[in-house]
């Protein structure tokens, strides 16, 4: 990817599932989406766009997350979903095992009107969840397609970097 159009229009086929399986669930007015992820193939990837991001962002943090640079990119122009705009970016390193490949991975949302525990159980009901336990936070995921996840969290991402990291 070598331009901020190409990581756009590449998000839309992504946001185009998020927004189908929000309208299956009836999650608008419910749940609030949070931020888009991209993972590098490459450490060579992953330093190219985050070059890419830093004329298009109004910031971005970046922190050492299981191994690996993990940044943080707070968009100047957001992504619109069902859910509400996407204004942020978690844009991950390659792991130290080399097992991630350039894609999109996920679109986190966390509930609004209602508790983290009813959306999931809500989820439970009709698809395969899959709780994921991680040293700083727990998620429940769900594949909508071709691998892509959309990710339950129990609150927006950069409030957690706020409250943790930010001490």
């Amino acid at each position: 990817m070598n331009t901020i159009e190409e990581f756009y229009s590449g998000a839309q086929k992504y946001v185009e599932l998020f927004n189908a399986f929000a309208a299956k669930h009836a999650l608008v007015g419910r749940a609030q989406a949070d931020h888009i992820c991209y993972k590098c193939g490459s450490k060579e990837n992953f330093e190219s766009m985050r070059e890419m991001f830093e004329g298009e962002s109004n910031y971005i943090y970046q922190a050492p997350i299981s191994k690996r640079r993990i940044a943080i990119i707070r968009l100047k122009k957001g992504i619109e979903s069902a859910l509400g705009t996407i204004w942020f970016v978690e844009l991950s390193d390659q792991k130290p095992d080399n097992s991630q490949t350039d894609s999109y991975d996920h679109i986190e949302a966390a509930p609004t009107a209602m508790t983290y525990e009813r959306m999931v159980k809500e989820f439970e009901a009709t698809e395969t969840v899959e709780k994921v336990v991680r040293p700083h936070h727990t998620t429940h995921d769900i594949d909508i397609g071709g691998g892509f996840l959309f990710r339950c969290t129990q609150g927006m991402l950069i409030e957690k970097i706020k409250g943790s990291e930010m001490v």
